[in-house]
């Protein structure tokens, strides 16, 4: 699979079964977690930012729990997330940020934490 097919995916897109057979996508073998990873860490390095920028949480809006990671420099990887209240989606509860010295470290934690991967990834297995 190609890696702009890929990135498609991580960033949270769907093929339906009709684009995954006429991209030759169908039948598939399973997707290695570690290729992903450079995927991720690739766009990361490339783009500042994966799967998207990070926006501000506005009050009185849902929270959009979501994790990212972001490049603040080169050997300087930060994985950013937050989650809200169980009694309310609009209140801000917890804001994290892990530090990584690699782009392949934090995209694998994003993998892990936001896709719950290896596991179904749009249909894709990941091992």
């Amino acid at each position: 699979m190609d890696d702009d097919t890929l990135t498609f995916l991580l960033r949270g897109g769907h093929l339906t079964l009709e684009e995954r057979t006429a991209r030759g996508l169908w039948p598939h073998p399973p997707l290695r977690l570690r290729a992903l990873a450079r995927v991720a860490a690739r766009r990361v390095r490339e783009e500042g930012c994966f799967p998207r920028p990070w926006e501000p949480h506005v009050p009185g809006r849902p929270v959009v729990e979501r994790g990212m990671v972001e490049r603040r420099g080169p050997l300087n990887y930060v994985y950013r997330a937050r989650r809200h209240a169980a009694t309310d989606p609009t209140l801000l509860v917890e804001t994290a940020e892990l530090r990584f010295l690699s782009a392949v470290r934090a995209a694998r934690h994003y993998l892990r934490w936001d896709l719950r991967l290896p596991g179904n990834l749009d249909g894709w297995t990941v091992v």
